[in-house]
């Protein structure tokens, strides 16, 4: 990832919803889980607890979201339900 051109001065990245959005960026791109926070500190100065709890959600929600689709391919859908119809 490209360094800011500020003179090396980083930016704090301590609010939740801006470390969310950050994450998500980084995962949409590509970088793996235990890479995000190293590729964060290059860009800011983080809070690592912060951090921690946000991946923590992240990695919940991802594996809800695996189970889910796991779940869906594994059941057909009921051709007798007249809703689905």
């Amino acid at each position: 990832m490209p360094q800011p051109a500020d003179n090396g001065i980083k930016n704090r990245l301590i609010e939740p919803s801006t470390m969310i959005a950050e994450v998500k960026r980084l995962l949409t791109a590509g970088v793996a889980m235990d890479q995000i926070a190293p590729e964060l500190s290059k860009q800011f100065y983080i809070d690592i607890d912060l951090l921690n709890a946000v991946l923590r959600v992240m990695r919940k929600k991802m594996s809800a979201r695996k189970q889910d689709q796991a779940k869906a391919e594994q059941d057909p859908p009921n051709l007798d339900d007249k809703a689905a119809a």
